[in-house]
Formats: structure tokens, sequence, C-alpha cells
């Protein structure tokens, strides 16, 4: 298994893993393409990184984009984690932050924000071992599948 900055070509692989995730793990409710991805691939301020197995098989993905377009924000990111099925267990993800979180350092950013559904014990969990602390809960902010969706705020500041 190996961290590497992501690349065009890796696209659609991670639009894929994204995808998986819908209406289960994130506010987003319409599939993700690769070009969606490919924008933040070549994006300023943004980084991105994927986890490729020996046979170059994408199996997880992190980055770090802008918190908001405000020129007020330009301290603050966004960050985000996600990992194939089969992959987690495997410190994946730890070693996707353990690579991108000096890398947002390098852009500029002394904030980062995560926004996780509160019902993910693994991943508060998990943001809370690279240093993050819960800002509060969000109830009932989203909507997915019918039912109204708490999300907590997480934030790591230096």
């Amino acid at each position: 298994m190996s961290i590497l900055p992501a690349k065009p070509e890796d696209s659609q692989a991670i639009a894929d893993i994204f995808n998986q995730y819908l209406g289960i793990a994130t506010m987003v409710l319409e599939p993700r393409s690769a070009a969606d991805y490919q924008t933040i691939i070549e994006a300023e301020n943004c980084a991105i990184f994927v986890t490729k197995d020996g046979a170059e098989v994408v199996s997880g993905f992190a980055y770090v984009t802008p918190y908001s377009d405000r020129g007020g924000y330009a301290l603050a990111g966004e960050i985000t984690v996600f990992i194939t099925a089969n992959a987690k267990g495997k410190r994946y993800g730890s070693y996707l932050y353990d690579e991108l979180l000096p890398v947002a350092d390098s852009l500029g950013y002394r904030h980062l924000t995560a926004k996780i559904w509160a019902n993910n014990g693994n991943s508060i969990r998990f943001h809370e071992s690279f240093g993050f602390r819960l800002v509060g809960t969000q109830v009932g902010i989203g909507f997915v599948g019918r039912k109204r969706i708490d999300t907590v705020i997480m934030e790591r500041v230096w």
C-alpha cells in the first residue's frame, strides 16, 4: 500500500469510492463525477491523496479544500477522508492524514473543519486522534432517506 498525491487519472476511482457513501455518511445525495474530483486535484489551495495497493488500485482518499471563498476564511480548510469497505481497519485513513496534514499546513491552513454524521463514532474518534475537538452538534440539520440527520462539527486549530 502506498500514499500518493492524486492524479487526474485517479478521479474516477475517487468518485466511485465517494459515491458508495451517498445517503449513509454524507449529505451529498447525487453521485459525484470524475470531473468533480479532477477539479479538486487541479485547484489551488487544495490537496488530495490516495491509497493504492500493489496493483495500483485506489482504496481510499483524503483531501483538504478551502472552507469558504470568503477572504476572511483564508486560514480555514475543510478536510475529509473516505475508505472502501474492504480497506477499513487497516489504518489507511491514518496514513492519509499523516501525509495530508503537513501539506494543509504548507498551504497556509491553520484551522481545519470536519463535518461528520453524529452517529459515526468511528470517524469522531479517528478525528480526535488527530487533534480535532468537538465544536458542537447541528441537530437535525440534514434530511436524508426521509430522516433528519445530526451532524457534528470538529476542528483542529494550530
